[in-house]
């Protein structure tokens, strides 16, 4: 997933334009506390995608395997992922 995150034009323009990007290591019983706040994501394997509003708030878990297609992840449904869950901005009325 994070070489997708790099290699993809799209996926990295989007994630640079409306992202701000934390990997967190999980494995064993590293920052459970982290994983604990945010309901368990790791139940659906690694890895796996929370995003959190601007207020910390979290909207969605993503179990990444829902965006596999072949041998890796897609990045048409990555894309498409991160499509739904970038904030939305308000354009001022002029």
């Amino acid at each position: 997933m994070h070489d997708l995150f790099e290699s993809d034009k799209s996926v990295a323009e989007k994630l640079k334009a409306d992202y701000v990007v934390v990997l967190i290591d999980v494995n064993g019983s590293h920052n459970s506390d982290v994983v604990a706040k945010y309901g368990q994501p790791t139940r659906f394997g690694l890895p796996v995608i929370v995003v959190l509003d601007a207020d910390g708030k979290q909207l969605v878990t993503e179990n990444t395997g829902e965006l596999e297609e072949g041998n890796g992840h897609s990045p048409q449904k990555v894309l498409a992922f991160l499509t739904k869950w970038a904030p939305v901005v308000e354009q001022k009325q002029q």
